[in-house]
């Protein structure tokens, strides 16, 4: 069974938009700006936004209209939901206005950088924003570190495969920064795997008068098998696309590792609202 599938799309979306983002100002930082591919990362700088922008999308269906997502600025700063959400379109404005500077040239280096800056610190903002949402003291299954471990690992694994996927296609990126990625990537994606059991064996041990987290994780059990083989499969396919010396195979190698672990982190975060049940009798 799938559970609020319009919030399954939007946490993982800007959650995969988010580590893009960093991963790419990352990249930058490190290799810096080269004009002659300007037009190349402005368009990868883009593809994230859109993801981010229909992550929202996603999110206004679960309120029924898209109207009344005006209503959660009403209570900013007491609300978690209206942090969420604050932090969020916060986060796509300045990411939004560095991107249109970039395109048209607006205004000088320092201050795009500083637009460019302050979408990073929201960005992280918003990350934290987004898990204190569901850190709600009547859901056992949700009220542990796991809840903003979990998604920080979405964060670092397919937002940073998603960026540098994007910067292996449009921006070619050297063979060290290849290998470094790619072991990188492998090694959060084995850490998540871990993350994976302990969580599990977390939610088994639950129980309140009338359910036990065992009966849902028994519910559920498809979906965590079918994650933990997708995310085998990802390590694979990278572990393939490092081995492999044509650029063509490489490049395919890393798109369907991403595809896998995309799918993976969408069945996870499935399970995770599929264990949403309440303290108490009912």
């Amino acid at each position: 069974m799938f559970y609020e599938l319009p919030l399954v799309a939007f946490t993982v979306l800007a959650q995969t938009a988010v580590g893009a983002h960093l991963t790419f100002n990352a990249y930058e930082a490190l290799v810096g700006r080269d004009g002659s591919v300007l037009v190349r990362r402005n368009l990868i700088r883009f593809i994230i936004l859109c993801v981010m922008g229909v992550g929202f999308l996603f999110s206004t269906t679960h309120l029924g209209s898209p109207l009344r997502a005006f209503n959660a600025f009403n209570r900013v700063g007491g609300a978690a939901l209206s942090n969420e959400i604050l932090t969020g379109a916060s986060f796509l404005t300045f990411a939004g206005l560095y991107w249109l500077m970039s395109v048209l040239n607006l205004a000088s280096t320092g201050v795009r950088q500083i637009f460019n800056l302050i979408s990073i610190v929201v960005g992280v903002v918003f990350m934290f924003a987004m898990a204190n949402v569901y850190y709600i003291d009547t859901v056992p299954a949700w009220h542990s570190v796991y809840t903003g471990i979990e998604f920080a690992f979405t964060v670092l694994t397919l937002g940073v495969m998603f960026g540098f996927g994007l910067i292996t296609i449009f921006a070619q990126p050297s063979a060290k920064a290849n290998r470094i990625f790619i072991w990188l990537a492998i090694s959060l994606v084995a850490l998540h795997l871990a993350l994976i059991t302990m969580q599990t064996l977390y939610y088994v041990n639950l129980s309140t008068a009338i359910q036990t987290g065992l009966e849902h994780v028994n519910a559920l059990s498809g979906f965590i098998i079918a994650r933990v083989l997708l995310m085998v499969l990802a390590i694979v396919l990278w572990l393939g696309a490092l081995l492999c010396p044509r650029l063509g195979v490489k490049k395919a190698g890393l798109v369907f590792a991403f595809i896998a672990l995309a799918v993976a982190e969408l069945l996870g975060r499935n399970v995770f609202y599929g264990m949403h049940f309440t303290s108490g009798l009912y």
